[in-house]
């Protein structure tokens, strides 16, 4: 069993649904340890140098040798728990709202988003999927960009995603021209921001290094005239999830557009570069954000 299979594999995903939700936390949460600490243990696999490459850029270049090591084995092992703790409360909402600290800044983004239309711009930390349903159970109903061309496993994810409310479209022409016609009419539109794309044609400074992320949500921003919200959700030592979210981000539309969409992506990923800050090791990106560091640190 690794991440990689369960991203990418509908039976998987199956297979992990179903332990999920049978087995207690103090077993689910010790078993995400032990095959988190398993993945981590193969230096070689393209996944596992991955991690390692965005932990070392989340330190700033200040971990190496074994604390580096510690830093990617918990990461995996953050990233089973995030899986566990989604697939055991899913089909139960009193159980999935147990696991959320309903706080004033859950409350500000419910309240905000009635307010006028935002795009949120989530970062994959802490468990992203899970405060993203709690947040709609209490109305909060969103267009959610996802990745184009979904796998078997990411689609099936995708449609229980649907079934918390949210209207899951992969990327495309058309799905594009729906959330920016969404915009317009004055609701919000969700999409991630730290899934670097393979073909990226621009290329924003995160955490000081040139990047490979997409600037999707800033296109949308700027064009339909709307503030950027970056959200997380971080793990608590008691074991309570909470929103995370910078102010508002007004878009810069002056100028050039290329050179404008540039500058207001920095803004963005300066605000989650100070999320991710707060616990780097729950941050589960398992994609090359700088490619070209993979394999050298």
């Amino acid at each position: 069993m690794d991440l990689s299979a369960i991203s990418n594999s509908k039976w998987a995903t199956g297979v992990v649904l179903g332990v999920g939700k049978m087995m207690p936390p103090s077993v689910g949460h010790r078993l995400a340890r032990q095959v988190g600490s398993h993945i981590a243990a193969n230096h070689d696999d393209p996944m596992v140098q991955t991690m390692r490459a965005n932990q070392w850029m989340a330190s700033r270049g200040t971990l190496s040798g074994q604390a580096l090591d510690d830093a990617v084995r918990d990461a995996f092992s953050y990233s089973g728990r995030f899986l566990y703790d989604l697939y055991h409360v899913m089909e139960d909402p009193d159980s999935l709202m147990g696991m959320v600290e309903v706080d004033e800044t859950f409350e500000r983004v419910l309240a905000e988003d009635k307010e006028r239309p935002h795009v949120y711009a989530g970062v994959h930390l802490g468990n992203f999927d899970l405060i993203g349903r709690a947040l709609g159970h209490h109305g909060w109903k969103q267009q959610l960009l996802s990745i184009a061309n979904p796998n078997e496993g990411y689609q099936w994810q995708n449609e229980m995603r649907e079934r918390y409310g949210f209207d899951v479209t992969p990327v495309s022409i058309e799905a594009l021209k729906r959330a920016a016609r969404r915009l317009a009419d004055g609701s919000s539109v969700t999409t991630g921001l730290d899934r670097p794309l393979l073909d990226a044609k621009q290329f924003p400074s995160f955490f000081g290094r040139p990047s490979s992320l997409p600037l999707l949500h800033i296109r949308l921003a700027m064009h339909a005239r709307v503030p950027v919200v970056v959200f997380s959700a971080l793990l608590g030592d008691d074991g309570k999830y909470r929103v995370q979210v910078s102010e508002p981000l007004e878009m810069e539309t002056g100028g050039d557009t290329a050179s404008a969409m540039i500058i207001n992506g920095e803004r963005v990923l300066r605000e989650a570069e100070k999320l991710i800050e707060c616990a780097p090791r729950q941050w589960a990106m398992t994609h090359a954000v700088w490619p070209d560091i993979v394999g050298t640190v």
